[in-house]
């Protein structure tokens, strides 16, 4: 047959024409069948395009026609061989090359060759037997890292998966034989092996403990899953420090064990030795004062603690630490002279906070009433609040709150400690209840909030917050209205680790 578009004969089963390289030559042209074979060159058949009633046109120059006929088809005959070099011949070209390298040896230069063909035939096959071959070569050579790494790459290709576990255990022996037990109880729990890893870790705990490292030795053994060995080795390392006098120490790992044997009366005997012994040497802190609170009925730490507590008010009243001391007279109670104290407190908080916090400043001499001169001091917070924000121009709201863990009032607050806020809330006048907002904001500016609901004149309310993932530093839990906005009080607290 003969081709569709430029007219050269071709083969009936040709898809395609190897001289004008137009697919689809049977059906398509307008000229199809249009085309004859005369003295060896192909000219057009005039009855079949031009009417027989046209007007003929002068004759033309034969040689000069024949001459740009040859001409457009040579053209197109190298256009088409261009075409098809670039397309067919060029690719297979390099893929015999890349088979070459590849039966030569030469795996490296194989692989970048297979690559640049992408998808061209078996050419990604290609590339992950390169890199399995390599790999094989690095775990023949010893090179383990390097070979483990090389058959996590190739995400499951043949046995890679296999090999790169074979090749972790034996890096893992490798430390295992050199004592290096930690690292090779990490990399037999990553290759699969728990226990192999659980075996490295009690030869390494032993090791630690045989140091006298005996906390080490149990975080080790807690890390593997041997939490018999673990609460052993604790408990251990308790017993010894409370022999050398670090009783601080001691009642720390002893309340880590709980029930464990006789752990929880030698936590309280160490803390409570502590405590009693830091008290004497320095005076009452915060740290003396909570420790025994906590140990409130063990021996006579319940007297210690109302003792240290008062003390510690009174040294944090002399500092100007207005919000801890009032905290510890309210924790002490009708302790000597604590209510008076308290009340001294307070209004040195509302004085402090008079032109950095107005709205705090209104709200801790409203709750102080008719103390000295509160209530004057109360008006001017409320002028002040008026003339800096409008919002406030009408507010009749108050707010005041403790800061509390376990029924023991503070300021300072650990990770471990849920924080407790016992709020009160009035009105100037009668209003109706309304939603009060407490937000906690820590250090990082991270926030977390509780509304509390019906809130009415002279109401009681609360909320509470863990602390485990507030980040360490000074936080503050704001009051306010939620329908409004309106901040009513802020509390100053400091998170510890």
């Amino acid at each position: 047959m003969r081709c569709g578009y430029c007219g050269k004969k071709i083969r009936d089963t040709a898809k395609f024409c190897p001289y004008c390289g137009k697919e689809n030559v049977g059906n398509g042209s307008e000229f199809a069948g249009k085309f004859d074979e005369k003295d060896g060159l192909l000219v057009v058949k005039a009855q079949e395009i031009f009417s027989e009633s046209r007007t003929k046109k002068p004759p033309r120059d034969t040689k000069r026609t024949i001459r740009t006929t040859v001409s457009v088809l040579c053209a197109a005959v190298i256009l088409a061989g261009l075409y098809l070099t670039a397309r067919y011949a060029v690719p297979e070209i390099q893929y015999s090359h890349a088979e070459k390298l590849y039966s030569d040896g030469k795996r490296e230069a194989a692989e970048k060759a297979f690559l640049k063909l992408g998808g061209y035939k078996s050419s990604r096959d290609y590339v992950r037997k390169c890199r399995y071959e390599t790999a094989v070569e690095l775990m023949n050579d010893g090179l383990y890292p390097e070979a483990a790494d090389a058959f996590s790459s190739l995400d499951g290709y043949a046995d890679s998966n296999l090999l790169a576990a074979d090749c972790m255990l034996r890096i893992a022996d490798a430390y295992a034989d050199e004592g290096n037990l930690t690292a090779a109880a990490s990399v037999y729990a990553a290759a699969g092996h728990p226990e192999l890893a659980k075996l490295a870790a009690k030869r390494r705990a032993a090791a630690l403990a045989e140091s006298g490292d005996f906390f080490s030795a149990s975080e080790v053994s807690e890390r593997y899953g041997d939490s018999e060995a673990a609460d052993e080795y604790r408990y251990i390392g308790a017993s010894s420090a409370m022999r050398n006098g670090d009783l601080k120490t001691a009642a720390e790992n002893f309340y880590l064990l709980g029930l464990y044997k006789d752990s929880p009366v030698l936590a309280d005997d160490c803390a409570y030795g502590y405590c009693t012994s830091e008290y004497g040497k320095n005076g009452a802190s915060e740290e003396i004062v909570r420790g025994f609170y906590f140990l409130r009925d063990h021996l006579d730490s319940r007297e210690l603690f109302t003792e240290t507590a008062y003390e510690y008010g009174l040294k944090c009243l002399d500092e100007g630490n207005f919000y801890t001391a009032a905290a510890m007279f309210k924790n002490t109670g009708s302790y000597e002279s604590s209510l008076a104290l308290l009340y001294e407190a307070r209004y040195a908080l509302g004085d402090l906070l008079a032109e950095s916090d107005p709205a705090s400043a209104r709200s801790v001499f409203a709750l102080l009433s008719t103390y000295l001169d509160s209530a004057q001091k109360k008006k001017a917070a409320s002028e002040r609040l008026a003339d800096g924000d409008s919002r406030y121009a009408d507010e009749s709201w108050y707010a005041d709150g403790y800061t509390s863990t376990n029924g023991y009032y503070t300021d300072v607050f650990t990770k471990n400690d849920i924080l407790l806020i016992s709020c009160t809330a009035g009105t100037d006048t009668i209003s109706p209840p309304v939603t009060i907002t407490l937000t906690l904001r820590d250090s990082a500016g991270n926030e977390v909030s509780a509304d509390c609901e019906n809130v009415r004149n002279s109401g009681s309310f609360s909320g509470s917050f863990s602390l485990s993932s507030a980040a360490a530093g000074d936080a503050e839990i704001v009051i306010s209205r939620k329908d409004s906005g309106s901040v009513l009080r802020t509390i100053r607290i400091t998170v510890t680790d």
